[in-house]
């Protein structure tokens, strides 16, 4: 399944269900726990920003107030995610949210990331700013910089079933305010970021 923002991905014989105030856009996709949200960053970046250059290392940590103008707004917006995520699921999905850990980064060319679970009982992902994926007709790597999902339950890779609610992949491409929301548990990676292409993200994770 491959989610190009902001299309949206029908669920997997479950009702779509509303995840609370975490942004209009935000919709949970198949009988696995997840949010996505499609959220301007525009007035939370600084002009500094817009002279990302592409060259540089796979994976660079910045300090979240180099590139945001209000790091604050950045992690209460997460914190809405993750409450509302929790909110739709019952109590069984995670402890109340609590403090979070956002994280700013940038990703150049030759970074990837394996498929792996995290820590954390809740993870969000929000590309506040990115060079555009070369286009399909001129690269093999179009889908350069996007975040995979997969639930790593058993059952995940059995033949297709109707209303089977899991298995399914969950491709989302890095454009500018794609914002997503998973529990830990979830199988997440990062497709390898082409020559020429730069993401700008937020990573935040739920701290017990």
């Amino acid at each position: 399944m491959t989610l190009t923002i902001p299309a949206p991905v029908p669920s997997s014989g479950r009702d779509r269900r509303s995840c609370g105030d975490a942004g209009a856009a935000v919709r949970q996709h198949w009988g696995t726990p997840i949010a996505f949200a499609t959220l301007d960053p525009a007035g939370l970046l600084s002009p500094s920003a817009s002279a990302i250059e592409a060259e540089g290392p796979p994976v660079e940590s910045v300090p979240p107030d180099e590139f945001v103008t209000d790091p604050d707004a950045l992690a209460a917006q997460f914190h809405a995610s993750f409450d509302a995520l929790a909110a739709a699921h019952g109590p069984g999905l995670t402890p109340p949210v609590g403090r979070i850990d956002v994280a700013v980064r940038i990703w150049r060319h030759g970074h990837a990331a394996p498929a792996a679970a995290h820590p954390a009982d809740l993870v969000g992902w929000w590309v506040l700013d990115a060079s555009p994926a070369p286009a399909p007709a001129e690269s093999a790597h179009a889908e350069s910089g996007a975040l995979a999902f997969a639930d790593p339950r058993h059952g995940a890779e059995a033949p297709a079933l109707p209303g089977r609610p899991w298995g399914r992949r969950l491709l989302v491409r890095p454009v500018p305010g794609a914002h997503v929301a998973v529990p830990g548990w979830l199988a997440a990676s990062v497709v390898p970021v082409a020559r020429g292409q730069h993401v700008l993200v937020a990573v935040a994770s739920t701290v017990r």
